[in-house]
């Protein structure tokens, strides 16, 4: 599968469903043949507003920081976390949510071996153009 559109590398992939809390997600898993190094989770339909899946994570002992946001004026938030927890590997986890009214689609990557992808030049880091 070509990953091109989603600025991934990874010269092999699988796919596959899932449901969680009654919604369905598409994944996608991407890496080298001898492991995954990006595992994406994009959600199927839409979903009432309100769910925080970042504080669920603080709340069950992670540490989530931003590490960079993406374009502004654009359809979806796009940000990227580092994750770190005492019983885990550093992962960095991109936070996508597409609005359309009072719903909203969540869409996830996060990446294991624990890297930014490469950087759009509309990007901002934390503190610089609203971005937090």
């Amino acid at each position: 599968m070509d990953l091109t559109f989603k600025l991934d590398p990874n010269p092999y992939s699988i796919t596959g469903s899932v449901a969680l809390a009654q919604r369905q997600f598409s994944l996608i898993a991407s890496g080298t043949q001898n492991r995954p190094q990006t595992v994406y989770f994009d959600e199927n339909g839409l979903h009432p507003r309100g769910e925080d899946v970042l504080r669920l994570l603080r709340g069950q002992g992670f540490d989530v920081r931003l590490a960079r946001c993406g374009p502004v004026y654009t359809e979806s938030t796009n940000n990227w976390y580092s994750v770190t927890g005492n019983a885990t590997k550093p992962v960095m986890l991109l936070q996508s949510i597409g609005i359309d009214g009072k719903q909203v689609q969540d869409g996830y990557a996060i990446r294991l071996d624990n890297t930014l992808p490469k950087r759009d030049p509309r990007d901002r880091d934390p503190g610089v153009s609203g971005c937090k």
